[in-house]
């Protein structure tokens, strides 16, 4: 019954906590310039590249999928899988501290970029790369942290009988 109990906490840790972690990381990019910027010519480019297909008369849709399953999926990588990876562990484990689930949710998170790319890039788009980590840092502790606060802080406890 603890177990069944404990997976219940878990989930109900990482319903709230993932959706957290997004808005999260979406304030930090609207507060960004750079990242505004970015994602606004990002945008406009995809919609004239579906327009541009849609007025040759071509079935936009494929190309509609794409983009979102491309979303869908940096989300799942940047928002869903830090939490999920280190909640999984202090479960496991029956950890409790506070550290574990919010700094190392933050740090895995801030470090996926750098782990996909292979190590540092360049040196003059290193103040961005500052600020995009720093903004998954707090992404990922903010996702840590509200796991913890729901499930992570009974983590390997017995339930009182």
């Amino acid at each position: 019954m603890h177990a069944l109990s404990r997976l219940v906490f878990w989930l109900v840790g990482l319903v709230l906590a993932i959706p957290a972690g997004a808005i999260a990381l979406a304030l930090g990019v609207l507060n960004d310039a750079a990242a505004r910027e970015t994602i606004g010519r990002v945008g406009l480019a995809a919609f004239a590249a579906i327009f541009r297909v849609a007025a040759a008369g071509g079935d936009p849709a494929p190309m509609v999928e794409t983009m979102v399953l491309g979303f869908w999926m940096l989300a799942c990588v940047l928002v869903v899988a830090p939490v999920t990876l280190v909640s999984a562990l202090g479960e496991i484990a029956g950890a409790r501290s506070l550290v574990l689930y919010g700094g190392l949710t933050a740090t895995l998170t801030a470090g996926i970029p750098w782990l996909l790319r292979g190590g540092a890039g360049d040196p003059a788009a290193l103040a961005a790369e500052g600020r995009l980590t720093a903004i998954l840092f707090v992404t990922g502790a903010v996702a840590g942290l509200v796991y913890w606060v729901v499930s992570g802080r009974s983590a390997g406890r017995e339930s009182a009988q």
